[in-house]
């Protein structure tokens, strides 16, 4: 019987090594985690350096890392250009932001004309025609995301440029000293303008006027 027995196991024991293929080994999946963590680890390691690297080379300022993404005003195309809107709320739809000021900023330009430049600059015109001619053009006030560069390229020399600081902004204002013809600034992440290219208007009155252009 005890020799019966023996051969019993020593069969079970054959028939467990027959259906283990040769050669093959018990996995270990302590190791097989520990390699997995290995290399989310290192992959984590690579994403961090990568958004130190472009931190350094952009120095770590926000307006450097600023890209505006060019965008048609309905969306058809990715062309940018002016569209001219019908007033405040088709402006802010398109823009995406709003543009806050006074009632009357330009006094006897009563016309207005609201712009947008796609998903950038939103800007107003006063004029005291009703064809809206650049001759009668009395004032125009801008804003746009344009990653701290002022809203339009001051091309013409003026015999003042001042630097002032107006609603704890700093501005730049151009004309002869006591007119300002053209005022420029930034607060937060929007560029703001006035332009009163026609028509300058005492330096008090444009500093009085910044501070309600939101």
């Amino acid at each position: 019987m005890a020799s019966e027995n023996n051969t019993e196991v020593k069969n079970e024991t054959a028939e467990e090594m027959k259906t283990e293929p040769a050669g093959k080994r018990p996995e270990n999946r302590n190791t097989n985690k520990y390699y997995q963590y290995l290399w989310m680890g290192a992959a984590f390691l690579a994403v961090l350096l990568i958004m130190l690297i472009n931190f350094f080379k952009t120095g770590g300022s926000s307006t450097a890392k600023c890209q505006v993404v060019p965008q048609a005003a309905f969306g058809q195309s990715q062309a940018q250009g002016w569209t001219e809107m019908k007033g405040p709320a088709d402006s802010k739809a398109i823009a995406g932001f709003e543009l806050d000021v006074p009632d009357d900023p330009a006094k006897g330009y009563e016309e207005k004309v609201y712009r947008v430049f796609t998903k950038q600059i939103y800007e107003i015109t006063y004029y005291n025609d009703a064809d809206h001619t650049s001759d009668h053009e009395g004032m125009r006030i801008a804003k746009g995301i344009m990653c701290g560069q002022p809203v339009y390229d001051i091309n013409k020399t003026y015999p003042s440029q001042n630097i002032v600081t107006v609603d704890n902004k700093e501005v730049t204002e151009y004309g002869d000293g006591d007119m300002v013809s053209v005022a420029t600034w930034t607060d937060g992440e929007y560029s703001y303008a006035v332009g009163c290219w026609n028509v300058p208007i005492d330096k008090k009155e444009m500093e009085s006027l910044i501070p309600n252009i939101k």
